[in-house]
């Protein structure tokens, strides 16, 4: 029998597999653009995936909000297990931004979500007031990568559909200015990768929730990466059971013990049949999926248990936890 699957030893599941890369100039020019286009702004709202909610946090941002009111807020909290926004959003508060957790598909937390932009922009019509101008409604910026919900979160503020929105990044082309209501007007605004490429960790996980284009990465290391990923964060690589035996590697495994409820597997046996816990890698696992459930074809298999782990499928799952990327280039 092959030994207990386990992540490589730094935790680094890139490691031996193609990088993620993308072409950054078209992506500079957006970058420029934004920039442009802010100064009409009053509030910046940063949306992020609860599922990956450090690997969604935009470089660029910063520099982009300035001065602006800054709210930060976790969509898709539905596909994240509650144990997981609980400590996120306690660790985000500490640091002094306590996130919004939303549904932006079904609703949940959005009614909190619009609370949060009139309160951050009442110092605009204030100082109107002051000057004896009539009030005007707070010009909202929704920002994020590709496919993190922006559109979604536009129409169900809106309450009917304005934005486009589909499950594919890049589907919002352009800015457009969205009239919520007499209180709110909202830029949608497209999802923008770094132009700067960002660390391969970073990238294989916004590959993973599909939260970049599918023609920056290969499938089956994608999938291969992301079956270690939750291997991991289930616990199977006990002090007993750990390839590598370095002080580095038992730390995480200690960190980890302590974080369970991130993620849990019986979905992934029961929909497939396929044993986790014989493999020695990400890449032997797909290539058992494929033989037993898809004659062969790898690279279905990879796409399928990608398509799962991104429909919830595969249940509640959260792939980082706080301060798991501290100290790492992004």
């Amino acid at each position: 029998m092959a030994a207990p699957l386990v992540s490589r030893p730094s935790h680094d599941v890139t490691a031996g597999r193609p990088p993620i890369e993308w072409y950054p100039g078209h992506i500079a020019k957006a970058e420029r653009l934004m920039t442009e286009v802010l100064s009409m702004v009053d509030v910046v709202v940063e949306l992020r995936d609860a599922r990956i909610p450090d690997s969604t946090a935009h470089p660029m941002l910063a520099s982009w909000i300035g001065s602006r009111g800054h709210i930060l807020a976790l969509n898709r909290m539905d596909a994240a297990p509650a144990p997981s926004l609980t400590e996120w959003a306690a660790a985000m508060g500490a640091g002094g931004q306590a996130p919004v957790l939303i549904d932006a598909k079904k609703g949940g937390g959005v009614a909190e979500l619009k609370r949060e932009i009139l309160r951050a922009g009442a110092h605009v019509n204030a100082r109107l007031k002051r000057r004896g101008i009539n009030p005007r409604p707070v010009r909202a910026a929704v920002l994020g990568y590709p496919n993190v919900g922006k559109s979604a979160l536009i129409n169900r503020l809106v309450g009917r559909r304005k934005a486009k929105s589909e499950n594919r990044p890049g589907v919002t082309r352009g800015f457009s200015w969205v009239r919520i209501d007499s209180q709110v007007q909202l830029l949608d605004s497209p999802g923008i990768i770094p132009a700067k490429q960002v660390s391969q960790r970073v990238a294989y996980r916004l590959a993973m929730c599909d939260d970049i284009g599918a023609a920056a990465y290969d499938p089956q290391a994608v999938a291969s990466a992301l079956l270690e990923v939750l291997l991991w964060l289930q616990r199977l690589s006990l002090a007993g059971r750990v390839l590598d035996t370095s002080l580095a590697a038992q730390a995480l495994v200690l960190a980890e013990a302590e974080r369970p409820a991130y993620v849990r597997l019986d979905k992934l046996r029961e929909r497939w049949g396929v044993p986790t816990d014989e493999c020695s890698c990400g890449e032997e696992y797909v290539a058992q999926l494929a033989e037993e459930r898809f004659t062969g074809d790898v690279q279905r298999a990879a796409t399928t248990l990608l398509k799962d782990f991104r429909s919830g499928s595969l249940g509640r799952l959260c792939l980082e936890w706080p301060a798991e990327g501290q100290g790492e280039e992004r």
